[in-house]
């Protein structure tokens, strides 16, 4: 069973790195790169609850810790250190998951503060109640996270016609619309959780890249221009550095979103392909919420053990 179930999370994290999903349906996409963050965030959470509750009660466990009633180093001071430092082993795991957890959230409060700061800097409203901010380059953007607003810069007014800023404008009210910022804030989260796991960072970037898809694709449902929005990626692709917290138009994905955008059918994937990848993301969502709603049974079950047995480091007799 338990074999079975880390067949399942291993499945769910890795294949998204595995399979070709430039070209899905990016909610598809979307769904799997979340998902196998989400299980990277679990699957570290119930590791660490594994090692401060349930190893400590191991026969394995047991006799090494009675491993030292063989040592020659009894009475020594390098003795009780010993016992220490296994003691402080079993806390490890949870104090780097915290730290890490703890690290993310001061960064992503900064680079908050800072859009903040940059937002109150504009110069006034623009085209559909947007801020302004000043400077010469092409730049669009999105800041705040229950307020957000589309940013856009006072280069761009000048030097973009008016299809392209009208494609500029929809893609970031795209991110707004499809509530993209809470689904980056999820998945940040999830990466300060599952960073032991390799791959986090990959993962995120490739999620961000299909964000950047599906705000293309919401853009072409409100006008269907797809050379003055490939046009205006092209031109933001020099915008200056913004704090991360803000989402960009060129951030992300430049030639591949450019070969969509000029590509007459965008999703080459087959039928067939596309309905068993939204199955595949189904599935692995259904085993996510499964193996996330066993967490607090599992904390429970475990700090509801034998403490003495389960936190002691037994110390020698002989």
């Amino acid at each position: 069973m338990l074999q079975a179930l880390a067949a399942i999370v291993a499945a769910g994290i890795f294949l998204p790195h595995v399979l070709r999903l430039q070209r899905v349906p990016p909610t598809t996409a979307i769904v799997l790169w979340l998902n196998g963050l989400a299980l990277r965030a679990l699957a570290a959470v119930l590791a660490v609850i594994y090692v401060l509750y349930f190893l400590p009660r191991t026969a394995l466990f047991v006799d090494l810790s009675h491993w030292c009633a063989h040592m020659p180093l009894h009475g020594h001071p390098l003795h009780a250190e010993g016992h220490a430092v296994a003691a402080a082993a079993l806390y490890l795991p949870g104090v780097a998951l915290v730290a890490s957890l703890a690290h993310d959230s001061v960064r992503t409060a900064r680079e908050v503060r800072a859009a903040r700061r940059l937002v109150r800097q504009a110069l006034g409203r623009g085209p559909r109640n947007s801020l302004i901010l000043g400077g010469p380059e092409v730049m669009f953007a999105v800041a705040g996270l229950a307020h957000p607003h589309v940013v856009v810069s006072a280069g761009a007014l000048t030097a973009l016609d008016d299809h392209e800023l009208t494609a500029g404008l929809d893609h970031e009210q795209a991110h707004i619309a499809r509530r993209h910022r809470f689904v980056m804030l999820l998945a940040l989260g999830c990466r300060a959780l599952g960073r032991m796991i390799p791959g986090c960072d990959r993962s995120v970037r490739e999620l961000t890249f299909h964000l950047e898809r599906d705000a293309d694709r919401w853009a072409l449902r409100r006008h269907d221009d797809r050379l003055a929005l490939a046009s205006v990626i092209c031109k933001a692709a020099g915008e200056p550095t913004l704090p991360r917290a803000m989402s960009r138009l060129g951030a992300i994905g430049l030639a591949e979103r450019i070969d969509q955008l000029t590509d007459e059918r965008p999703v080459t994937s087959a039928g067939p392909v596309r309905a068993a990848l939204r199955a595949l993301a189904t599935v692995m969502v259904i085993c996510t919420l499964t193996l996330g709603a066993s967490v607090p049974a599992a904390a429970v079950a475990g700090a509801g053990g034998h403490p003495h047995r389960g936190h002691h480091i037994h110390h020698c007799d002989h």
